[in-house]
């Protein structure tokens, strides 16, 4: 089976997942990406066997890949066989009977309480109104980085039950949700219109437009300004990125007693199961967090 072949197969793959599953680009590619290193290792996709991908999965444990690493790459394989049987390109799925074995995922790094109060509070003295509305909105409504920086200034709308401002969020598959903004959120967010208005005085439909190809801040300048704070105010800049604050919200929520399913829902997780993770800290765990933080209100475990 040539390269060839092996791309149209791809092709034909890929759209299948965008047309039936609406998943991401980035998730395409990771599909892609793994499919693609398979065939370089067994070039003819078509007389694919069990054994063959055990040699494969064999091999990447042998090269000390992470576990969620081969995980990935594992349900990358199942969704491509699958879909060859389905189209009847092979007469049998070679990954039928390979198992996802648990990976004992870790949960995810998360900065304390008071080290998410050190990052805001920075901004007491300083005049960085657009970091302190995007720390703010980050923290404050759990969002993915690139849900944030392309929020539109339309985003930003009313609950009429309570009449509170909250957030449009436009996520994964182009499902929608609201958030609402606390107090300190709105006030961040007003007081960034505010100098917008004055600053950008052009028609740039973001809330926080730049000079990029994409009219607005970009991922990785976010997280670059926030190594730089993390730095100022004497974290560790390793602990610090738009990943681990949406955690800390997710965890902060958890051990004030948010039920799971308004988690997800806050989250933008299609599956429970993703947000299950967070279920993992133990309830010895969240008595160490409790008793290292007075700040924390006190939980029944």
């Amino acid at each position: 089976m040539n390269e060839t072949s092996v791309r149209v197969l791809l092709e034909r793959f890929q759209e299948m997942l965008f047309a039936d599953r609406s998943l991401s680009v980035q998730t395409l590619a990771a599909y892609k990406s793994d499919v693609l290193a398979f065939c370089k290792f067994h070039p003819d996709a078509l007389s694919t066997t069990k054994i063959d991908i055990e040699n494969y999965i064999g091999s990447l444990r042998s090269l000390n890949r992470k576990p969620s690493s081969i995980m990935r790459c594992i349900a990358s394989l199942k969704q491509f066989f699958l879909f060859l049987y389905d189209e009847r390109e092979i007469a049998q799925n070679p990954t039928i009977d390979i198992k996802m074995k648990a990976t004992g995922k870790a949960l995810p790094k998360a900065l304390s309480e008071d080290e998410i109060r050190t990052l805001l509070d920075y901004f007491n003295t300083k005049s960085d109104v657009r970091l302190n509305a995007m720390l703010h909105i980050l923290y404050g409504a759990g969002l993915r980085v690139s849900e944030l920086v392309s929020l539109t200034r339309d985003s930003i709308t009313r609950i009429q039950q309570n009449n509170r401002t909250a957030l449009l969020v436009r996520g994964k598959g182009g499902k929608e949700r609201i958030i609402p903004l606390n107090n300190l959120a709105v006030e961040a967010v007003e007081a960034h219109l505010e100098a917008l208005a004055i600053k950008f005085r052009s028609s740039n439909k973001y809330l926080f437009p730049s000079d990029s190809k994409s009219g607005h801040i970009t991922r990785q300048g976010f997280a670059k300004l926030l190594k730089k704070l993390a730095t100022e105010v004497g974290i560790p800049e390793s602990k610090v990125s738009p990943h681990v604050i949406r955690h800390a919200f997710a965890t902060h929520l958890l051990l004030h007693g948010a039920d799971l399913l308004s988690i997800q829902k806050l989250l933008g997780h299609k599956d429970i199961s993703t947000t299950q993770i967070y279920t993992h800290i133990s309830n010895e765990k969240i008595k160490q967090l409790v008793d290292s933080n007075p700040n924390i209100k006190k939980l029944r475990i």
